[in-house]
């Protein structure tokens, strides 16, 4: 069978379970019973079974009032009644094929139901910890860990997500050295645009060693389970939370880089750069604060959940011993995160499309006037191929970051382990725009690779000496 587990006493973590929804169309008595090689324990509740709290609904159950060691349940049904039958076995540990015979005033039809208890929740039916909304670094590798077990012995999900890390690492730390060296260049930063992708050069190489120390974190605690609880608590509480600041953050910077953007071309000649500089400089000092007020549930929410497996027979005696990063929240909270989900993802690629857009058509407009040999619609033309990047880098940078809003939002009912190699690419990929400021910023602009160069020939003389 491919049954669900369930646990009538606490400690016996692996009973196994199926349910069957039986419906009547006369009310009366009816006779429920098994028929299998082992023995079978029956259970029949009304409108719906908790497995987790298996006293509610529950009608009847019964062991052995059958011969051969099958239960009999003999119960008065009624008509347009959902009545749950839960068929386990004595033993934990015991899965067998069965059979239900139901007899009483009419025919019944009885069918099987399909539900993912287990996906839903982790730890065992008397330690349980409902599983929240979203998937997390820790829900997928969680089960491809081996505990205890090095690295080389490892699978190759755990290994190719440990070269995927490193790969992402130095992408990353390449990223921010030239986008670092690019941007400290006083004459780009007389404006706050230059102010906006200086302080991007940073964040982005903070959020980078934040995934990196994150990967870590989770794959080490999970392969050796002796790790002090406080530095998993510490680890569990702070690290995703730093994570989203840092990436939510950059997000916002180069949204910021593209409003200026905009607001120069809407000035033109009456642009103040002093201004500009000023408000750049407020509004870095003023962002990470606001960031962190929107989030400032996470770590309220976040603990470390621990699970501990005892043998059936010596109840004294610990097999294993589990302990996953969990987050809880109500229902409120829930929407209120799903809404800074979409803010934090939605608003950075608003600002930078209509940005994009209002420069183009506003450059189109400008020249129009300014050149009456060609028309406002041959303007716009020529502006989309002058500032196509405009377009299409915030587009990249959204579908790039689409992957980390489904794995947020996604149930976490959802069987994670069927396919880990999808879920683990999208979580790679939501961490990409990270490492793109040099590439989105600095390659399309012929003045920042001019200043890239002098930098580099500057820090070249300056390491010859």
């Amino acid at each position: 069978m491919d049954s669900q587990r369930y646990s009538r006493n606490c400690g016996k973590s692996n009973y196994y379970y199926e349910t069957i929804q039986i419906d009547v169309v006369t009310n009366g008595i009816y006779m429920i019973a098994s028929k299998s090689i082992v023995d079978t324990y029956g259970y029949i509740y009304k409108n719906s079974f908790d497995p987790f709290n298996p006293s509610v609904n529950l009608i009847l159950e019964d062991d052995d009032s059958c011969d051969g060691e099958q239960f009999r349940l003999t119960v008065n049904l009624l008509v347009n009644v959902k009545y749950i039958l839960v068929v386990t076995t004595f033993y934990s540990d015991v899965t067998e094929s069965f059979s239900i015979i139901v007899s009483g005033p009419t025919n019944t039809s009885v069918k099987r139901i399909i539900e993912n208890h287990d996906e839903c929740v982790i730890g065992g039916s008397c330690n349980v910890q409902i599983k929240g909304i979203g998937i997390t670094l820790d829900d997928i590798l969680r089960y491809e860990i081996k505990r205890n077990m090095t690295l080389k012995n490892q699978p190759l999900l755990v290994k190719m997500s440990v070269v995927l890390a490193n790969v992402m690492f130095l992408m990353g730390l390449i990223n921010g050295i030239l986008s670092l060296l690019t941007f400290q260049n006083a004459n780009l930063r007389k404006v706050g645009c230059g102010i906006y992708l200086l302080a991007s050069s940073i964040t982005s190489l903070l959020t980078i060693f934040m995934f990196t120390i994150k990967f870590w974190f989770v794959l080490l605690i999970q392969m050796n389970s002796s790790i002090n609880i406080s530095i998993r608590r510490g680890g569990c509480i702070s690290i995703e939370p730093l994570l989203k600041l840092f990436l939510y953050f950059d997000t916002w910077l180069n949204a910021c880089v593209a409003i200026e953007r905009a607001i120069h071309v809407y000035q033109g000649i009456h642009f103040n750069k002093e201004k500009s500089k000023r408000l750049a400089r407020w509004i870095i000092f003023i962002l990470p604060f606001c960031i962190t007020a929107t989030i400032i549930h996470e770590p309220l929410h976040r603990d470390i959940f621990e699970h501990q497996v005892k043998d059936d027979l010596d109840k004294t005696k610990i097999i294993e011993r589990n302990s996953w990063c969990a987050i809880q929240y109500s229902r409120a909270v829930q929407d209120y995160n799903t809404a800074i989900l979409f803010v934090h993802l939605i608003g950075p690629f608003i600002a930078n499309l209509f940005s994009a857009l209002f420069i183009i058509f506003g450059t189109a407009r400008q020249r129009s006037l300014a050149q009456t040999s060609q028309n406002y619609i041959a303007h716009i033309r020529e502006q989309l191929g002058e500032h196509k990047q405009l377009v299409i880098s915030p587009a990249i940078l959204l579908i790039l970051s689409i992957p980390r809003l489904i794995i947020s939002l996604l149930s976490g009912c959802v069987k994670v382990s069927d396919k880990p190699w999808l879920y683990l690419s999208a979580y790679f990929i939501s961490f990409t725009p990270a490492i793109l400021v040099f590439i989105v910023f600095v390659i399309p602009s012929e003045l920042y690779r001019k200043t890239l160069k002098q930098s580099l020939s500057t820090w070249q003389r300056r390491t010859r000496h």
